[in-house]
């Protein structure tokens, strides 16, 4: 049963990261159609604080976040470079919420969201 659950976790956080790489090469080519550079320090910047304090409220590692973080701004980049394109969306849904372990709501955002995300499957 245990098993089951940590395999649904890696699923989703496989998905979301999928989703998470197709948004930000959306991102990078907006930003490069507009002849802005491939990369945004002061919005890299931005990522890493926010998600350090994420990982803070869960009292989770911060430097495991972001090392996370750093890897998936860099893996946007090369993607982009590599000139890949983001997925099309399958309509797969996952559903996030809160770690059971938390009594408080996370940061600003206190119930679940549902988020449409890419599937290869």
């Amino acid at each position: 049963m245990l098993r089951d659950e940590i395999e649904s976790i890696d699923r989703q956080i496989v998905l979301l990261l999928a989703a998470r790489l197709d948004v930000a090469q959306a991102a990078i080519r907006v930003r490069t159609g507009r002849s802005g550079p491939t990369t945004d320090r002061s919005q890299e910047v931005r990522i890493l604080e926010r998600t350090r304090a994420w990982a803070g409220e869960l009292g989770l590692p911060p430097a495991l976040v972001e090392n996370l973080f750093r890897s998936l701004v860099e893996e946007g980049k090369v993607r982009f470079l590599r000139g890949e394109r983001p997925a099309e969306s399958s309509g797969v849904t996952v559903l996030l919420a809160a770690p059971r372990r938390l009594r408080l709501p996370l940061g600003d955002h206190p119930n679940p969201e549902l988020l449409p995300i890419s599937d290869t499957r």
